[in-house]
């Protein structure tokens, strides 16, 4: 499969969240709830922004390294929490009894670095926890692959890894990582297949920058409204503060949409992996 000097994923997951990232740290440099007030829509003065071209230049070069620093940060918060709690979408799908979420902060073996990455993200934690284990929320991550396709699968990467040396049943060895190899395999073997698997890593992987972008924002917000705002107990005060409150509950919304998002798409990736696996050497041939 031939490849440009730029793909799909170099927009999808590095310019375009680059760009929005770099788009809120332009708007957090005044009051960014001054946005929203009705003084900003009645100014009749404001005018486009006019930059010349060298300066448009820097700040797209300025969003793709900024999106390539968020992509690998998401690595380590977003998809690192997607698998401690959920674990890979290969071992869901090919699971014979119904996946629970981890519900034992213990068990996710927290260390001082993931704690701290983890506090970038808690909004998504919180909500992830609110909706998934006390209101049962069952989103489409948890789905296994139905039967027949799901022991057709199993037996069909055994004998994958059998036809380079390993004899033992890689599927229920929880410590292995079978979709590793396949995705390799896959992607050697396999004509048609490709730019469709790519097209779901392009959107996986920008939903799951969103997610972190969009936590970071929560944040940003959070802190900058304690800060520079006061509890006030008069009508004012209160008004505003529920005014906040509603602001972080959208905020909050949305970052959990785009993870379902990222889930989404993570998991068909995956499936569309292990079903390949069914007719790979058809699609060779």
């Amino acid at each position: 499969m031939e490849k440009g000097p730029f793909s799909l994923y170099d927009f999808m997951g590095y310019f375009f969240p680059g760009a929005l990232a770099l788009y809120l740290i332009v708007l957090g440099q005044n009051d960014i709830f001054s946005y929203f007030s009705q003084d900003f829509f009645k100014d009749t003065t404001k005018n486009f922004l006019e930059l010349p071209i060298h300066m448009l230049l820097f700040y797209v070069i300025i969003s793709y390294c900024i999106g390539h620093f968020l992509s690998f940060f998401s690595t380590l918060t977003i998809e690192k929490y997607t698998r401690l709690v959920y674990e890979d979408p290969s071992k869901i799908l090919l699971s014979d009894t119904p996946f629970q979420p981890k519900n034992d902060v213990r068990s996710l073996k927290l260390n001082r670095w993931r704690f701290v990455l983890f506090i970038l993200i808690w909004p998504l934690i919180v909500y992830d926890w609110i909706l998934v284990r006390f209101l049962k929320f069952n989103h489409s991550y948890l789905k296994k692959i139905e039967a027949p396709y799901r022991d057709l699968v199993k037996s069909r990467i055994n004998e994958v890894f059998r036809d380079i040396g390993h004899k033992e049943d890689v599927v229920e060895d929880k410590a292995n990582n079978y979709h590793r190899l396949l995705i390799h395999y896959n992607y050697e073997f396999t004509k048609y297949h490709g730019h469709k698997l790519m097209n779901y890593v392009s959107l996986y992987g920008f939903l799951r920058v969103l997610t972190l972008v969009s936590c970071l924002f929560f944040n940003y917000i959070f802190i900058s409204y304690l800060w520079t705002h006061h509890l006030q107990l008069d009508w004012i005060g209160v008004k505003n503060l529920i005014y906040f409150a509603l602001c972080l509950v959208a905020v909050t919304s949305m970052t959990f949409v785009f993870y379902l998002g990222y889930l989404k798409f993570y998991r068909r990736y995956t499936l569309e992996n292990l079903m390949l696996i069914l007719i790979v050497d058809k699609d060779y041939k």
